[in-house]
């Protein structure tokens, strides 16, 4: 194998593994963190519905 042909293999390989590794759920994190605070998504606020079957089904696991 000439020089110009390993060289060229070798760039498509890394070329190749170098691509294979970015996935798509790996794209947009957070990679710098502040310690003690939230950077994600804001919560959503839960309806007065929503909040009275919470707290049902907490009164209903209370029981021991």
């Amino acid at each position: 194998m000439t020089g110009k042909k390993f060289l060229g293999v070798v760039t498509l390989i890394c070329l190749s593994a170098a691509l294979s590794a970015c996935d798509q759920e790996e794209q947009g994190r957070i990679l710098s963190y502040d310690k003690g605070t939230y950077l994600g998504p804001a919560d959503q606020k839960l309806g007065a519905e929503q909040v009275r079957e919470l707290e049902t089904r907490t009164n209903m696991q209370a029981w021991y």
